[in-house]
């Protein structure tokens, strides 16, 4: 925790140092200022936490696991309106396996603030209800039964905030390919400057690690919680590639070195520990569509993952999200109060 006030000092020099004031360059991108941006969309979610040891050989994979939410398709609601960006989404699938997999609730809810040269992104993520989709390497019944090894009180939750500050602002829109409140034209690229601060909280009434399997991993056969708060800062880039001003795709790709402050937490009278790590996070997203004056139509994918390894056990934290959208855009002039709000100095520094 000591090294957050240096880590901070030095995002903050940094950004100050590539941001620079530039005009905006209309040849490039279309700003929609005055526009309020409707969309529906239709998203195959998929999360998955996997769990393996390092302490003993393991040549058949036993003692790998895989747990796996069910709650693959989401559909939502996104308002995009200036600045402001927020979007709602609910499981709408109800699985015909219910009695195999188990039942999985889901939240995720995602506010963002910014501009075209840098966009803070915050989200909430919430799933309860995990089933192992390795539970067949080691119970041989599941071939016959169909039935997985079911944490139905295992729960997930994870708060993100992230920062993603874009050098060639001037030519190149990320936004342009995912909540459309700008339209890129013609093709451009940018360096991307990232920061990340989130907490994620895992927790059960029971062993993550089922009896089957417990003997490969040693003191951490008993682990039923792990609670990770991180903070990084690294860099990757994006690029809009553009035909016939409206239709295009995007990919975008940062990656980069993570502080970790974990709590491992076990059953019965074991004690939790707490340690501090440097591991691996990243992010890669991509998006395709056309995007025309008013109307526009994408398909976009986000990937991101986060490593927890240590000595004798390592758990990877993997999200994917598959989006398919129909958004409008409304003409709306700003209100007297939102007039007043846009004189203020926090809006001006956003």
């Amino acid at each position: 925790m000591r090294y957050i006030p240096l880590i901070l000092f030095m995002s903050v020099f940094c950004m100050n140092s590539f941001s620079q004031k530039r005009v905006r360059d209309s040849v490039y991108y279309v700003k929609y200022r005055d526009r309020l941006i409707v969309s529906v969309f239709q998203s195959y979610r998929y999360y998955n936490v996997s769990i393996s040891q390092t302490g003993m050989k393991d040549s058949l994979a036993q003692s790998k696991l895989s747990y796996q939410a069910e709650a693959s398709h989401i559909t939502g609601l996104e308002l995009n309106y200036d600045k402001f960006n927020i979007a709602v989404g609910f499981k709408s699938n109800s699985s015909s396996q219910q009695s195999a997999k188990g039942n999985t609730k889901y939240t995720n809810l995602m506010f963002n603030v910014g501009g075209n040269e840098w966009v803070w992104e915050n989200s909430y993520r919430r799933y309860k209800g995990f089933y192992d989709l390795n539970t067949s390497h080691y119970d041989t019944l599941t071939s016959k039964t169909g039935n997985y090894t079911k944490l139905p009180l295992l729960e997930s939750q994870a708060y993100k905030m992230r920062f993603m500050f874009f050098t060639n602002h001037n030519k190149f829109s990320f936004k342009s390919g995912y909540s459309c409140s700008y339209r890129q034209v013609r093709t451009a690229a940018s360096f991307v400057l990232t920061g990340n601060i989130y907490y994620n909280r895992l927790n059960s009434d029971s062993s993550f690690i089922p009896y089957q399997v417990r003997s490969y991993y040693g003191n951490f056969a008993d682990i039923n919680g792990l609670n990770v708060f991180a903070f990084s800062v690294y860099g990757g880039g994006s690029a809009n590639f553009v035909i016939w001003k409206s239709l295009f795709l995007n990919l975008t790709l940062v990656i980069g070195p993570e502080e970790q402050w974990r709590t491992y937490h076990y059953l019965g009278s074991a004690s939790s520990t707490s340690l501090n790590y440097l591991s691996i996070s990243g992010d890669f997203r991509a998006s395709f569509g056309l995007n025309y004056h008013r109307f526009f139509i994408l398909l976009s994918g986000t990937n991101d993952f986060s490593w927890y390894n240590n000595n004798r056990i390592d758990v990877l934290s993997k999200y994917a999200s598959v989006n398919f959208s129909l958004g409008y855009r409304f003409n709306m002039k700003p209100t007297k109060l939102y007039q007043k709000l846009q004189q203020t100095k926090l809006y001006k520094l956003l």
